[in-house]
């Protein structure tokens, strides 16, 4: 284990940076009002370890038994169609997934995913 990993806030009352966003996410787990959440931001600004401990607070130890799936899709990009492949982690209780592999054509593969999640 990375030491990284090891030492990371567990909940989102051990965050230290970003504490405003932590309290705002410690309301919508008490008030059982989450919505659909997307995160974003650079690397290294500890978007991993907020959602992480979200999920924990919400769903306990099971949110942290993850499969890693490789698959491959043809996204339609206007006038194109480009492959894609695509790693994503995914449990019960959310999917993980970095569809910036893609480049410029990114948000096609996000439309997609949506699309295929939908549909199960």
């Amino acid at each position: 284990m990375l030491w990284v990993d090891k030492y990371r806030p567990k909940t989102l009352d051990k965050v230290l940076v970003h504490q405003d966003i932590a309290e705002n996410l410690k309301k919508l787990v008490m008030e059982q009002d989450c919505p659909h959440l997307l995160f974003y931001g650079p690397s290294g600004s500890g978007k991993k370890t907020m959602i992480m401990a979200v999920l924990r607070q919400m769903f306990g130890a099971s949110a942290d038994k993850v499969k890693v799936e490789n698959k491959n899709w043809k996204i339609d990009a206007g006038t194109r169609t480009i492959d894609v492949e695509l790693t994503t982690l995914s449990s019960t209780h959310y999917v993980e997934m970095n569809p910036s592999i893609a480049g410029f054509y990114d948000r096609y593969v996000v439309q997609e995913i949506i699309k295929e999640m939908a549909k199960n």
